[in-house]
């Protein structure tokens, strides 16, 4: 190891001669930025050094001001409430479609979208998450024609999303559907270091402003291996793009097929399509109706040596992609069954009328009725991030009004914005997963014994 981190410190250089700035790039980086924007179809794209995290926090700062109303998916990251906050607008979540056999969450429907836009006269912008987290991409060309209609901006967050227009059978994305502003995270999907991205915008007409912004966001001193590996990956997507996604897609539909002669219940592609959206193949969920997918992920991870990208009591998520072509979908599929056999799970043969989570939430991570409407909102996160907050115990935080974000990592969607009411069910959820071990992000206590909401009578 030492001697492979000695061969990469020649390509840790700084901003001399002909190497650019990021900042302001006249030379190779402009050069290395136009290709991207000219392979993903933008009007103009921007590295990310610090990932789409950066890159949201830039969007929110240079597009929003202070009370400006904001509409986004319940499964957003937690980097766009972050943004938010820092913006001072106000956040309205879309409510998030689900499959009806499993109550899995797919994400929002142009009618949801609509509708929401309609209840927020002049809302400023439109916050997409597609493809979600576990792969559902939304109709995004409809959800277009919708926003232009009512004169707001779509954002999309791809984060997960950047091979898409790769793919042989067309899932929708956002150059094709004409989105303003998309970020990819191309260490996920594309083969770039951690944590390079790119942000695109459709337009060049807040490209001043983002450029600014990017600037107060991301560092003076962009690390040069990674802002190399993002035209790398550029460069060999452009090269070969097409045919490696396309061999992508037929190994994932294979183990699929394989996984299910197993006896493995997934999230099928055609209960996704049936539902109005479409599903990634090489993003498997696994349902486990005992609730035992902990167990399960823990055997994989042991013998098998798979290790999945999330686990809970009620599925797991597991992503396949280039690296994984090497491999048989035959033989990977038998091991994944040897293990969970194994271990004496029952992910096998879903019966009927049995929750995918096992525990009455869907799918394990989110509480009841999290995705079936907006949440309500006592003030904007940076009014509720800057009041005055007290510590009080979870158990007794319900009809309070939460001071903090609270998420779990993965997915890190936030399950309680700062300046939301705290529901009974909420509250409830949490005290749960508290008790399961789960470790929470953003919070001032990550065990979340005590939980922090504003001061009041």
């Amino acid at each position: 190891m030492r001697r492979a981190f000695h061969s990469s410190l020649g390509w840790d250089l700084t901003e001399v001669d002909r190497l650019d700035d990021l900042h302001r790039p006249r030379g190779a980086l402009k050069k290395a930025q136009g290709l991207a924007a000219e392979l993903f179809g933008s009007q103009k794209s921007f590295f990310l050094v610090n990932g789409v995290t950066g890159g949201m926090l830039a969007l929110f700062s240079a597009l929003c001001q202070p009370g400006d109303r904001v509409l986004l998916s319940r499964l957003s990251h937690k980097s766009a409430v972050h943004g938010i906050a820092l913006s001072g607008a106000l956040p309205r979540y879309i409510p998030v479609e689900r499959e009806p056999h499993t109550g899995f969450p797919l994400n929002v429907s142009p009618d949801a979208v609509e509708g929401a836009l309609r209840e927020e006269a002049g809302a400023r912008l439109v916050l997409i998450t597609s493809p979600s987290y576990w792969g559902v991409t939304a109709p995004l060309d409809d959800i277009a024609r919708i926003t232009s209609r009512y004169g707001a901006l779509l954002l999309v967050d791809e984060a997960h999303g950047g091979h898409l227009p790769f793919y042989p059978q067309r899932l929708p994305h956002s150059a094709g559907a004409g989105a303003d502003l998309w970020l990819h995270s191309a260490h996920k999907s594309l083969g770039a270091l951690t944590p390079g991205g790119m942000l695109h915008l459709g337009s060049r007409r807040h490209a001043a402003k983002l450029r600014h912004w990017l600037q107060v966001f991301q560092t003076s001193s962009p690390p040069y291996p990674l802002m190399i590996s993002l035209d790398l990956a550029r460069r060999g997507l452009a090269l070969n793009g097409t045919e490696l996604y396309r061999r992508c897609w037929e190994w994932a539909l294979e183990l699929r097929l394989r996984l299910e002669k197993e006896g493995c219940r997934l999230i099928g592609v055609r209960e996704v399509a049936a539902a109005g959206f479409a599903l990634d193949p090489c993003r498997l969920t696994m349902l486990f109706p005992a609730g035992e997918g902990v167990l399960a992920a823990k055997k994989l991870a042991g013998k098998s040596r798979i290790q999945v990208e999330l686990e809970d009591s009620g599925y797991l998520l597991a992503i396949a992609g280039p690296a994984l072509l090497s491999y048989s979908p035959c033989s990977l599929a038998r091991r994944f069954g040897r293990s969970l056999r194994e271990a004496g799970t029952r992910a096998w043969n879903k019966p009927e009328g049995c929750s995918a989570a096992g525990d009455g939430t869907s799918p394990g991570f989110f509480p009841p009725n999290f995705f079936e409407g907006a949440s309500s909102f006592f003030l904007t996160p940076q009014d509720a991030l800057r009041a005055p907050a007290r510590a009080v115990n979870l158990e007794s935080a319900a009809g309070l009004i939460s001071a903090e974000t609270v998420a779990l990592s993965p997915p890190g969607i936030p399950l309680l914005t700062p300046g939301e009411i705290i529901a009974e069910e909420t509250a409830a959820f949490l005290c749960k997963k508290r008790e399961g071990g789960a470790s929470f992000h953003g919070t001032a206590d990550p065990a979340l014994r005590r939980i922090r909401v504003l001061r009041g009578p």
